[in-house]
């Protein structure tokens, strides 16, 4: 068995992402992440960034190579243990889909009870103080369809960080391009991070306002050659 790095959160070894027809699409790469740890990792191509969130949250197996969470390789999981592993995840993607039986305020809240089983005040309450940070009066109430764009935003980034998750991962363009999510953003991955999650922030464009906020272990670029080394834009 492959040796992982000690307190190893994420481990991506030789995978290589599935490309649109199923087969295997440019050069395999490994990627690390232990507790503390923040990644900023540029992907340019919409498709290749939600096959990396599949891969990271165990949505899909790697067209050749290891993933893993906590030591765990994803593709020993049957489906009910992974969903039930993905409950240590906190994630900000999709930030307009959202359950239809459930109301917005209850699908955020639902996460965090699953995760914990902390009392539903305890919840609330943190959840509220989420909501305040990224700019919203309180957690939005009511269903998806009642409630503006923008603010399904800043609820999904309270759903993501919601909790203690053991690791975060952040695929949704729309935060890049939000001028006023840049501190809040920066300021719950440091609080995560410092709680010992290891963060992954997949982002379309290294000179958003948020990227050079986030103090940050790695940034890297991900395309058809792999996996490189990269600078924040000024």
């Amino acid at each position: 068995m492959t040796s992982l790095p000690a307190g190893s959160v994420l481990s991506l070894r030789s995978v290589a992402l599935a490309g649109r027809d199923g087969t295997r699409a440019g050069t395999a790469f490994s990627l690390d992440l232990g507790r503390g740890d923040v990644a900023i990792v540029q992907v340019e191509d919409a498709f290749d960034a939600v096959s990396l969130v599949g891969l990271c949250l165990g949505l899909s197996d790697p067209a050749n190579g290891h993933a893993r969470f906590l030591g765990v390789d994803w593709t020993t999981r049957t489906p009910v243990e992974r969903l039930r592993r993905r409950r240590r995840i906190g994630a900000v993607l999709q930030a307009e889909t959202w359950p239809t039986h459930l109301s917005v305020d209850e699908s955020v809240l639902l996460a965090r009870t699953f995760r914990s089983g902390q009392p539903r005040a305890e919840v609330l309450a943190e959840a509220t103080g989420l909501a305040r940070m990224f700019g919203l009066p309180g957690l939005p109430v009511g269903p998806r369809e009642t409630i503006r764009r923008a603010t399904l935003l800043r609820a999904a980034c309270v759903r993501g960080f919601l909790g203690e998750p053991d690791m975060v991962v952040i695929q949704e363009q729309a935060v890049e391009e939000v001028s006023d999510l840049a501190l809040p953003m920066a300021q719950a991955i440091a609080a995560a991070a410092g709680r010992g999650a290891a963060v992954l922030w997949i982002i379309a464009n290294l000179a958003a306002r948020a990227a050079r906020l986030v103090q940050t272990d790695r940034v890297l670029r991900l395309d058809g050659r792999g996996l490189m080394p990269a600078r924040i834009r000024p």
